[in-house]
């Protein structure tokens, strides 16, 4: 800016003495509004019965196209269909048929061709902070959040999960696969989820046992039936206090039931791997795809979702952020 300054003032002068006054330059203009004649959208089942799906397709464009005004995107029409399977939903997309989709985010990692990511969703976590197997104990990195959540792959207070916590080097799959596995269910598929760490792909665990309720799993971790726990980080934060609490009793600040272990919660469930982190739900957008592609859109259309997501289950729970902004 400095060397402009001065480049610019040699300028005037040469001219000034030719009696000539130069204009300055103009300002950058600002960019407008993003003004599209049709903007159609598909989203998932998600599992929703017809009524929230019939809903959505009913009232969803009137509220998406408003929250998008409101964003500087101007949709003269918007449509929103129901996909009949994420491979489906792919393909329109990939086609061109549909401008935007939504998918879990796990379908679109299935995918074998993926269309252009535009949008992540999910929950907000601490951050891993340079030691990952010290996150969330007292509180580490819980101050910064960012989007995605990683998996923690923790050793279970048992003989053989105290044997992988002092094997030495990577763990191996027959380390993994020939043990007993505690899984909590709801980012990721538990199949998926163990599929994160084991270092030749995906594999069977005959012995996984998969925990719709964080209660369950760590009732379960803390009466020795798991060797491995896989479970969302930031979660044993959330249960240290119950970790250690007579059994009978309740946390009063979440009533998560007492565990009635006697050692520290990081020490008897300590990480022996971290996931990247794990989204919920991924928007993507067609091909050649002109605005609807760039990150001015995707901004505006993320803060749309978020304003209307509460509203309509399609969107799933978390908050949705442009993939370039989404850390």
């Amino acid at each position: 800016m400095k060397r402009f300054a001065v480049l610019w003032a040699l300028v005037l002068a040469l001219l000034t003495a030719c009696g000539q006054t130069p204009e300055p330059p103009a300002p950058p203009e600002e960019a407008g509004p993003i003004r599209l004649a049709s903007l159609s959208v598909e989203v998932s089942r998600l599992g929703l019965d017809s009524r929230d799906l019939t809903r959505a397709v009913r009232e969803l464009p009137e509220a998406l196209g408003a929250a998008l005004a409101a964003q500087g995107v101007e949709a003269e029409r918007v449509t929103v269909t129901v996909g009949s399977s994420p491979e489906a939903t792919a393909q329109a997309v990939r086609e061109g048929g549909v401008d935007v989709a939504f998918l879990p985010a796990g379908d679109f990692d299935a995918l074998e061709s993926p269309p252009e990511l535009l949008l992540l969703g999910g929950r907000f976590a601490p951050d891993l902070g340079e030691d990952p197997a010290a996150w969330d104990a007292a509180g580490e990195g819980s101050s910064l959040q960012s989007l995605g959540v990683p998996l923690l792959l923790c050793a279970g207070p048992t003989e053989y999960g105290r044997a992988l916590v002092e094997k030495q080097g990577a763990l191996s799959r027959e380390d993994l696969v020939q043990t007993r596995w505690a899984i909590l269910e709801g980012l990721l598929p538990g199949d998926r989820a163990a599929g994160l760490f084991l270092p030749e792909g995906q594999g069977e665990l005959p012995e996984a046992a998969v925990y719709q309720e964080a209660q369950d799993l760590f009732r379960a971790a803390a009466a020795g039936e798991a060797d491995l726990v896989v479970l969302p980080g930031g979660l044993r934060l959330e249960w240290s206090f119950a970790w250690t609490l007579e059994e009978g009793k309740a946390d009063n600040r979440n009533g998560h039931e007492g565990l009635g272990r006697s050692g520290d919660i990081y020490e008897e469930l300590p990480v022996l791997d971290v996931s990247e982190k794990v989204y919920e739900m991924a928007a993507v957008v067609r091909p050649e795809a002109g605005e609807l592609g760039s990150e001015a859109f995707a901004q505006a259309l993320a803060q749309a979702v978020n304003e209307v997501r509460e509203e309509f289950a399609v969107f799933g729970e978390g908050v949705y952020a442009s993939v370039g902004v989404e850390e």
